[in-house]
């Protein structure tokens, strides 16, 4: 073999030890966690606005109702300035509320009711009671309802009230009893005053498990309900996982629906009450645009 010629030994290449591995897959998905956590929180913190054409021989121009649902006491912006300016960008003849814009843990805490006086500079807003607020004044001595009425704006606690819109006349009833609890406390109210006059009548209550047997029967010309969060959770070509009162894949969690001789929609809401984050679920401001036929 000539000088100038070396053998060359090729070493066998150490594998990764286990422990190396695992650190490397735990900060993988480390990483990806912390990407869906920031785009969770990005998407949460957005406004998306859905539509819906409701047509009626009860109006005579048309008439635009802005609907908030489940807000409990989540924040866009400073004292929610985001979201007022959205709602003031719309144009509403009427701010539509519909429960749950607080949260019952925190009885004390009345962040929204600054949002509310805004927006009732804006239109005027009708403000139906949800469970949060009942649970609050019932169990948790909450002076929410004392405190929105003094600042002017009109809260249902089983009430109704009839205003004039250009020329039409609307009837706004506001439901606050649990579906559960219909027959024995809100179906006397509820009948009353749908028989009361041929008014359009516009529904606001925060459960939509009543068009599960309750008021389908019902010539409700419209209804907006809250209280299913969307699902909380939605899935592609699914839609939403789980919502009280009505378990997994919920059958009225968001949307517009019409069943018997009701029509009714059921908004996504704006925020959250429990632990899970809302995923793939966009915070909601749903705009009913009422016109004649």
């Amino acid at each position: 073999m000539a000088e100038s010629e070396q053998t060359q030994v090729i070493q066998p290449k150490k594998k990764m030890g286990f422990g190396k591995k695992l650190i490397i897959i735990l900060a993988v998905i480390v990483a990806f966690l912390g990407v869906c956590s920031l785009m969770i929180v990005h998407q949460n913190n957005q406004l998306e606005k859905k539509f819906y054409q409701v047509k009626s021989n009860k109006v005579v121009d048309n008439i635009r109702i802005v609907a908030l649902a489940d807000l409990h006491l989540k924040e866009f912006g400073k004292d929610n300035e985001k979201l007022v300016a959205e709602v003031k960008n719309l144009s509403p003849d009427i701010v539509a509320i519909v429960g749950d814009m607080n949260l019952e843990s925190q009885p004390d805490n009345y962040s929204s009711v600054i949002s509310l006086k805004q927006l009732n500079e804006i239109a005027p807003v009708y403000y139906c009671l949800g469970n949060h607020e009942i649970d609050a004044m019932l169990f948790k001595n909450s002076n929410i309802y004392k405190d929105i009425k003094a600042e002017g704006i009109k809260i249902f606690n089983n009430e109704t009230e009839t205003v004039n819109i250009g020329g039409t006349a609307i009837d706004i009833i506001g439901l606050t009893q649990n579906p559960t609890e219909f027959d024995e406390y809100g179906k006397d109210f509820f009948e009353k005053a749908m028989s009361a006059d041929d008014n359009f009548k516009l529904l606001l209550t925060h459960y939509p498990e009543y068009f599960l047997g309750k008021l389908n029967d019902y010539d409700i010309d419209l209804a907006i309900t809250g209280h299913a969060h969307g699902g909380q959770v939605r899935l592609p070509f699914i839609g939403g996982l789980y919502a009280a009162d009505q378990g997994l894949f919920p059958k009225l969690c968001d949307g517009y629906h019409e069943d018997g001789n009701s029509k009714f929609i059921v908004s996504r809401g704006l925020g959250k009450s429990g632990i899970v984050p809302r995923i793939n679920n966009k915070p909601e401001i749903v705009i009913a645009d009422i016109s004649w036929y």
